[in-house]
């Protein structure tokens, strides 16, 4: 089981980068190598000490108390990478600049020295069903971030239940607010059923970890030392 792709791992290469990058990635002089990831591909995020704060911490924690392996338990965040070398989708608050809710936004805002990142591929599907992951995050731009669907991810972690493949498809219930996890878990849905109706049970990013749904392999992500 990988624990992804450390600050501390040397850059595979150099690359010159002419194009603007945040400022994150600017100052710390590296990007993510994102040549061998897809539409769709799902992004885990960790912080690393001595950088983990009592957000990361509270999540890990009810995370490993829903039984679910401290391997799987140490990934706070989740995002879609949108197979454009760039940019991913995810659901965030309290982001400088960005509004509450689902946004678009730079991979390499995670370059700083203080994540580590790990990718899974969804098995069984084809390259266009994994481009519907992609298109079925974007359609929920603009979405709230809910304090209340926080509780349901918290419940989801400590009962251990959350893999949408463990229940039978079907609607459960429509949303306007996402966290990080369920908006993958919708994209997911949506690249099978075309809908944004949530089907399954909420999950998190330790479900998402653990699932069976990826490949058993991970794709290869590469630090690249901006020249």
């Amino acid at each position: 089981m990988s624990d992804g792709l450390l600050p501390a791992t040397a850059p595979a290469r150099k690359e010159r980068v002419d194009r603007e990058l945040p400022q994150e990635a600017r100052s710390w002089g590296r990007i993510l190598d994102l040549t061998h990831l897809e539409a769709g591909d799902l992004l885990l995020f960790r912080n690393v000490p001595p950088h983990i704060d009592r957000v990361a911490k509270a999540i890990v924690s009810a995370q490993s108390k829903g039984g679910l392996h401290e391997r799987h338990a140490q990934w706070t965040h989740a995002a879609v990478y949108l197979g454009d070398g760039e940019h991913v989708c995810e659901a965030n608050f309290g982001l400088a600049g960005f509004p509450r809710g689902v946004i678009m936004r730079s991979a390499h805002c995670y370059c700083d020295g203080t994540y580590a990142i790990r990718a899974r591929r969804p098995r069984n599907m084809d390259e266009r069903q994994r481009l519907r992951i992609a298109l079925g995050a974007m359609s929920n731009l603009g979405k709230g971030y809910s304090l209340g669907q926080i509780f349901s991810f918290w419940s989801a972690a400590r009962t251990g239940r959350g893999f949408w493949s463990s229940t039978p498809r079907g609607p459960r219930f429509k949303v306007r607010a996402l966290v990080c996890s369920t908006l993958y878990q919708d994209a997911f849905n949506f690249a099978y059923q075309g809908t944004t109706v949530r089907m399954g049970s909420l999950c998190t990013p330790a479900h998402l970890s653990a699932s069976t749904d990826f490949e058993p392999s991970d794709p290869q992500l590469n630090w690249l030392e901006i020249e």
